[in-house]
């Protein structure tokens, strides 16, 4: 044999291999779950649920970052009003108010020995724009009931998953039903800016009293259509944990001088620079969590992608780039930067001494806080360019923390949501994923590993875009389906026994003995949340300044890249 025919084999040989390889990872990529029994939802009555929640959004519970600007006696309100209209949980629960506002309601199991569950919400909205001309087809925070929606400040976040938990608790007491396990109710009365007043003195509370959670869960992702990219049918998206957040200053300081002599270095032009190289440089992109996510929907998924997904080993910088192509799968692979804030200049012929910007970083699982501030700090900062905290003289604090813990997916507990989202929605396929935001949920890491975030809602793309927005609404629906959803989660989360279970028991529904129920997969290599490598600073310690070099030459931050460094 000739050594080119050699050769010709052994690259056809080669070639065979890979596409055997590309089309095995293609055909194992979905992860087959089992058909699975519905679990019967409860009748009830939306409109009736719709109107409790009206009343909730006529509570103007506006929160604010400084406590002395919070009017408390709409957060009274709201309690007296949870009082009045639900008589059987104030006679069954005990209710604590928190650090003057977060309510705890504790509803005691028959069985002292098995691990809690929690509801959680909160209780505080944003503000929202009540001028006649802002827009919206009824006033923000009058409650009203109309056109099969529920309108107002909050409907969706958070008072009507808020009011459907409380709903939920007084029917099932009025059934006469007793749980096994201890029931908590976990409202916070400042998520909006922080949770640290509300929610992190909760779970103070319950750490102190030794309580571990066999399951959290709190407001998250719902079911809608078009939420993964290829996937038509809907998906209920379970959030399964959340970025970090990080706020930073970037401060520029020069000479202050007239407009009419301006010199090669401005503070203005050094802080557009600096925005400009970060926007120029992002984050490196990952995409463990996708393929992970998409796992769950791999059978709905043209067949070209999912091969793209099940090998990225090759085909992935064409996945990572479709994925920066739309701001939402951009943010679900990297540490995002956004420019929030401007501040610069007192008069337009005067040049400002000082200029100040603030980049939002919400931080990709497996990086740290320590690790994003150092590699904004390595890209921008010089003599004229300071990277600050925004909040305070060091990197921790209320506003700002890490990246939470992926909780555990191959378990009783999300599979019973699973399949309550099933039960609610029988058309949707189901897919953990990882929340952009944050919420409540992350200030009780130390209390479960089991900590889910979803709301039972089925939402449009124009119903998620009023969340925080203009017409803000809730439909008759989906305010009957999230009662029925929480009530099925308290029965059947307060009778099954998850401490006998191991997270690969397949089958643990007593009714589906015979199942042949196949174990979720979980990640191969989970994120880590801990720092990649030894910090370079000592806690709390800010690195020095780098000096410009001393020449003639214009400020230059740093140069623009031309395109993505991964490409």
């Amino acid at each position: 044999m000739d050594p080119i025919t050699f050769i010709l084999i052994a690259l056809a040989g080669i070639i065979l291999v890979i596409v055997g390889v590309v089309l095995y990872r293609t055909s194992h990529f979905a992860i087959q779950l089992p058909e699975e029994h519905p679990i019967p939802l409860e009748e009830v009555d939306g409109e009736e649920v719709a109107r409790h929640i009206g009343l909730a959004i006529q509570m103007k519970t506006i929160s604010n970052a400084d406590p002395t600007k919070v009017d408390p006696l709409p957060f009274e309100g709201l309690r007296n009003l949870l009082q009045v209209l639900y008589p059987q949980v104030e006679d069954h629960l005990t209710r604590e108010v928190i650090n003057d506002g977060a309510l705890l309601y504790t509803w005691q199991g028959s069985d002292p020995d098995l691990n809690a569950i929690a509801l959680a919400a909160h209780q505080d909205v944003v503000p929202a724009n009540e001028a006649s001309d802002s827009g919206w087809s009824y006033p923000p925070f009058a409650g009203e009931v109309a056109d099969g929606y529920v309108w107002g400040r909050g409907a969706l976040d958070c008072k009507g998953v808020l009011i459907s938990i409380m709903e939920a608790v007084n029917n099932l007491i009025r059934e006469g039903f007793e749980p096994r396990r201890t029931v908590y109710l976990l409202f916070g009365h400042d998520e909006e800016c922080s949770g640290s007043r509300g929610a992190a003195e909760l779970a103070s509370v319950l750490e102190a009293r030794g309580v571990r959670l066999a399951l959290l869960l709190d407001e998250g992702g719902a079911i809608s259509r078009g939420t993964l990219p290829g996937v038509e049918r809907p998906v209920a998206m379970i959030g399964v944990t959340e970025k970090g957040h990080l706020s930073l200053k970037l401060k520029a300081t020069t000479k202050a001088g007239h407009a009419s002599v301006p010199p090669t270095e401005t503070a203005i032009g050094a802080l557009s620079l600096a925005i400009a190289t970060l926007e120029n440089n992002p984050f490196p992109q990952h995409l463990e969590m996708v393929e992970f996510m998409m796992s769950f929907v791999g059978n709905e998924i043209p067949f070209l992608d999912r091969m793209m997904l099940a090998n990225t080993w090759l085909f992935g910088s064409t996945v990572k780039r479709k994925m920066r192509a739309n701001p939402i799968t951009n943010a679900n692979t990297r540490t995002t930067i956004a420019p929030t804030l401007l501040r610069a200049g007192t008069a337009e012929n005067v040049l400002p001494a000082t200029a100040e910007g603030v980049i939002n970083l919400r931080i990709f699982p497996g990086e740290t806080v320590r690790e994003t501030y150092e590699r904004i700090f390595d890209l921008v900062a010089d003599e004229t360019l300071e990277v600050l905290p925004q909040h305070g003289d060091t990197l921790e604090g209320d506003h700002t923390w890490e990246p939470t813990e992926i909780s555990n997916i191959d378990s009783p507990q999300f599979r019973l949501l699973s399949r309550l989202a099933h039960s609610a929605y029988p058309q949707a396929l189901v897919a953990p994923y990882m929340m952009n935001g944050a919420t409540d949920s992350r200030h009780y890491a130390s209390l479960s590993n089991y900590i889910f975030r979803f709301s039972p809602m089925v939402l449009s793309h124009e119903d998620q875009e009023t969340v925080h927005g203009v017409n803000e609404r809730l439909s008759l629906e989906n305010a009957a389906r999230m009662v029925s959803f929480m009530q099925a989660l308290i029965r059947n989360a307060s009778e099954l026994d998850f401490e006998s279970l191991s997270d690969e028991d397949g089958d643990f529904y007593e009714e589906d003995e015979a199942a042949q129920e196949v174990p979720i997969r979980s990640m191969q290599e989970p994120l880590p949340t801990k720092p990649l490598d030894q910090a370079k600073l000592d806690d709390n310690e800010l690195p020095e300044l780098e000096p410009l070099p001393e020449d003639d030459e214009p400020l230059a931050a740093k140069p623009l890249a031309e395109s993505d460094p991964e490409d």
